[in-house]
């Protein structure tokens, strides 16, 4: 499964390196930047690519939705793509030893809430029951192990965790009715809430570590510097407009992620707090990503890499 999952990943990526191609000016680099879904950590990437701020720096950058971390991961590591929006999981796989790096910060928070059913009404109540995850190997698993464990449940026993996909495919599931609960990135829980499943737990009053920024390939990364300064460079400035252009901003967001007004301000607020200026975030903010993977994979603090072996600063460095 995981064998036909990649070629399928790899077809989609091949067609969009084609499509990039002919749809464009031959000037133009065509990159790629994979997610597992749109989220507010994707809004100042979203606008630099809607503002034309890439195509500013001579690339193409074409956003690819891959709903499995792991198969992102493959992808990135064999040269299928070139940046990961989505930091836990490049943190976690620098964890395991894997050759990627982040180089960018874009949110420093990861705002996950799990949500459940209507009739679920505690953490407790999800003994026996079913819960979405990204894939059992992400970060986002990994997670929902240990909240369920600080209370009361054995993570091992009591829940079973489904590879689902990304927030939007977790959200899906919730309401098929396929899964029990699911850990959703905010703003997603508005809708769900609305629609009246519940509001289990806030993860960050458990543990805390960044969301969205840009990582890759560590090879890759060294062999293509000046791609990466520029491409660092166009997410940049949109991250510049997204903070200058309140009302802009916030009509984005309305339709992007489909809220009310009330809720679309309050997630600008959101991300102009956890959003660093300049793309690069206190190692302490990484730090606290590497803490929670070396004791999500049990690893004692001697096997755990330095932290220059997880982010490397220098190009985001030389843009701002």
């Amino acid at each position: 499964m995981m064998r036909r999952c990649t070629i399928f990943a790899g077809a989609i990526l091949v067609g969009f390196l084609f499509s990039g191609r002919q749809g464009f000016s031959q000037q133009l680099k065509t990159v790629t930047m994979a997610r597992t879904t749109g989220s507010i950590g994707m809004v100042p990437l979203e606008t630099s690519v809607n503002r034309g701020f890439f195509k500013r720096q001579g690339l193409d950058a074409q956003l690819i939705t891959i709903r499995q971390s792991d198969i992102i991961i493959k992808a990135a590591i064999g040269g299928e793509l070139h940046f990961i929006d989505i930091l836990p999981t490049a943190i976690l796989a620098s964890m395991r030893g894997l050759p990627i790096k982040t180089v960018a910060v874009v949110l420093k928070n990861a705002p996950y809430i799990l949500i459940g059913q209507p009739g679920i009404r505690s953490v407790a109540e999800l003994k026996g029951k079913k819960i979405g995850v990204s894939s059992v190997g992400s970060m986002s698993a990994y997670l929902v192990r240990d909240v369920v464990a600080r209370n009361g449940l054995n993570p091992d026993r009591d829940v079973t965790l489904l590879t689902v996909g990304g927030t939007s495919a977790r959200s899906a599931a919730l309401f098929g009715g396929t899964i029990d609960a699911a850990l959703v990135v905010a703003p997603e829980n508005y809708n769900l809430e609305q629609k009246g499943f519940r509001r289990l737990l806030v993860a960050s009053d458990y543990v805390s570590y960044p969301l969205s920024g840009v990582a890759g390939s560590t090879e890759w990364l060294a062999r293509n510097k000046p791609l990466v300064t520029s491409f660092l460079k166009g997410l940049l400035d949109g991250s510049r407009f997204v903070r200058q252009n309140k009302g802009e901003a916030i009509n984005f967001i309305k339709s992007y992620l489909k809220l009310p007004d009330d809720e679309a301000a309050k997630s600008y607020d959101f991300l102009l707090k956890e959003m660093p200026p300049d793309l690069i975030a206190e190692d302490a903010v990484i730090r606290a990503g590497m803490e929670f993977a070396r004791s999500a994979l049990k690893m004692s603090a001697d096997a755990a890499p330095d932290i220059s072996k997880v982010r490397d600063w220098s190009f985001a460095e030389a843009v701002r």
